[in-house]
């Protein structure tokens, strides 16, 4: 039943009915999001009735996709609560004082139950700390704080021990707490897309060339963390080979930071729409489903096309383990270089220059993409890089 307000872990047993106002806690970017879209759709069929909103981060002064978004119209939430996340250079009075509105705000909520989705890597000090917030704000029981699953840590001289998907892990936490949950890798992406995204994506394709019937090749070169960029010339080689062997439509996806690389790539392919920066997250979505393979970093773009339903080769830095960001319930290719500094968690590798995404080559990557368009049946899967 998840920790009830005497601060324990109820046994397994079906949870009460919900009718009132429930919290569903769950920060983070964009890929954060579409991966707790699993539990989320868990906590919505299990109290039907419920008022949910969504208490998120936003970041001020950043240029982050609002990861919120993508529930807009998507069926899941009454409302969307955000706090903002503080600058490190702001004073602990400032700091203080945030702390203090959005406790007063969740306590005139008035809700009594929370569910707390955080990531699976917080620290049991950090989950206590939310936990006796959520008890300063009213909430009476709080779902998905008392087990978390054991993620993996990088032991010197062992390569770094797969574990599960993200997604899945948020799960087995509310299958603790009582809650009927999906087998691994079946939970539901479902974004409730239609009309409104229909017609944006039919507004920007308008005065756009046509792509002659071609199959589209989605692609997301970008990446707000420098450690997760494979080298842009070496998505162009592949999109090029990919046009002459394939007919492909090359489409880039990502945010308007990743439009002049979009537009670098087209260029030298010769063909392409560029919907960098320009359609909205859920419009993003809709495109996507247009597309018979996706290719790109790892990134909010990668996990939208999953939710999407798109094929998908991934080329994934060694920064975390194996598994976890992982497209998630697709056919997919997964190319993964196993090196000595991997689980380093560094969002810009200055030491190695990114030395465990540039051992992955153009061949085995334009392979994985090849073995996709080909129609053959590919399970999901980690396909290793352990080329020098």
């Amino acid at each position: 039943m998840g920790i009830d307000d005497r601060g324990g872990g109820g046994p397994a047993v079906t949870p009460p009915v919900e009718t009132g106002r429930v919290l569903v806690f769950r920060h983070g970017q964009l890929g954060d999001m579409v991966v707790a879209l699993p539990a989320m759709w868990v906590v919505r069929q299990q109290w039907p009735q419920a008022q949910l909103t969504l208490l998120c981060d936003v970041h001020p002064g950043r240029k982050y996709v609002l990861g919120s978004e993508v529930f807009r119209g998507a069926g899941l939430f009454d409302r969307i609560e955000h706090y903002e996340v503080p600058e490190a250079s702001e004073g602990s009075v400032r700091k203080a004082a945030r702390r203090l509105s959005l406790l007063v705000r969740l306590r005139t909520g008035g809700y009594g139950t929370a569910v707390y989705l955080a990531p699976s890597i917080r620290r049991p000090e950090q989950v206590s700390r939310d936990v006796r917030f959520f008890r300063l704000a009213g909430v009476r029981r709080i779902y998905g704080a008392g087990f978390f699953p054991p993620v993996p840590s990088k032991q010197p001289g062992q390569a770094f021990c797969a574990a599960g998907h993200e997604a899945d892990l948020l799960l087995a936490r509310l299958a603790a707490d009582g809650l009927p949950v999906p087998a691994p890798g079946r939970g539901s992406l479902e974004l409730g897309l239609g009309a409104i995204e229909t017609a944006e994506v039919d507004g920007w394709l308008q005065p756009l060339p046509s792509d002659g019937g071609r199959r589209w090749l989605g692609v997301g070169p970008g990446s707000k963390m420098p450690a997760k960029r494979w080298p842009l010339e070496r998505f162009g080689a592949v999109m090029q080979a990919l046009i002459k062997k394939h007919d492909v439509w090359p489409v880039v996806f990502g945010g308007p930071e990743d439009r002049a690389a979009g537009e670098q790539l087209l260029a030298a392919c010769g063909r392409g729409h560029n919907a960098a920066g320009r359609l909205g997250v859920r419009a993003c979505a809709l495109a996507l489903r247009r597309c018979a393979l996706y290719l790109g970093n790892d990134t909010g773009t990668m996990h939208l096309a999953a939710a999407a339903g798109v094929p998908c080769v991934g080329v994934y830095s060694a920064r975390d383990w194996p598994g976890a960001w992982y497209p998630y319930g697709v056919p997919q290719q997964v190319f993964r270089t196993e090196i000595e500094c991997e689980g380093c968690y560094l969002e810009e590798c200055v030491q190695r220059q990114n030395e465990c995404l540039t051992r992955i080559t153009v061949a085995q990557v334009l392979a994985g993409c090849e073995s996709i368009l080909r129609g053959l049946s590919i399970a999901p899967t980690d396909a290793h890089s352990s080329s020098h």
